[in-house]
């Protein structure tokens, strides 16, 4: 999969017209399509996408939100700049949200839900590699943090993982090929689940703590080694 370069080559399939306006202009954020410093005028992109002023100006109070977009005196919603510093203290957030997750879910009364991805992991991680494999494997990685978020029992910290997962999504779209760091993954997914069937909160919070890590280091491998331009 190689990484977009407009957005008539990627319209990604969401469920909102929000979360897609959302979507496609953190997609031309992150491929540089809309450099850091440029204007984000409602009613421009409004009439871009074919769609009214409300989804647009909603999609940008999101991205501001995150960060992506910055709100400047005299100039309104403005690009910030995107490269490895900002993809770092992405991942920087969102380990701490996902390790106090982790930390949470210890105390789910239920773990039959980790179990089972424990068990699936493992079988997984020794199934033959065909041509489903990848796709299976980013399927159990999203219900994995799905189902730690869940877990975790606290509704807020829910709903910010959320957001940062739209934002884990943009990158897994841009990173070229998850294939190399698969196995890597299953094996830091089974020691998190481990030490959350464990009921371990400190090992459950180091290793999502080294998965994040880990995986921050492989998206900002996977996205710039391929040639997208950094602010």
């Amino acid at each position: 999969m190689n990484p977009p370069t407009s957005l008539s080559e990627h319209r990604l399939n969401v469920g909102s017209l929000r979360f897609d306006i959302f979507s496609q202009i953190l997609l031309s954020i992150f491929t540089g399509e809309y450099p850091a410093g440029m204007r984000l005028k409602v009613q421009h992109l409004a009439t871009q996408y074919g769609v009214s002023s409300t989804p647009v100006r909603e999609a940008i109070v999101e991205l501001t939100g995150i960060g992506v977009v910055e709100l400047i005196p005299n100039r309104g919603a403005v690009v910030a700049p995107f490269g490895v510093p900002e993809i770092r203290e992405i991942y920087h957030v969102r380990r701490i949200l996902e390790v106090e997750a982790v930390r949470c879910a210890c105390d789910c009364l239920d773990l039959h839900e980790m179990k089972q991805l424990l068990v699936d992991t493992k079988v997984l991680q020794q199934a033959s590699r065909d041509a489903d494999w990848g796709v299976r494997c980013s399927d159990l990685d999203k219900r994995t943090h799905i189902t730690i978020a869940n877990a975790a029992g606290n509704a807020r910290l829910k709903a910010e993982l959320n957001r940062y997962d739209r934002l884990m999504h943009i990158i897994r779209v841009l990173v070229n090929d998850w294939q190399p760091f698969l196995d890597q993954i299953h094996a830091e997914h089974i020691d998190v689940l481990e030490a959350i069937i464990l009921r371990d909160k400190d090992a459950a919070g180091e290793a999502m703590a080294r998965h994040l890590k880990a995986t921050c280091e492989r998206a900002i491998k996977g996205v710039f080694m391929h040639g997208l331009p950094e602010a």
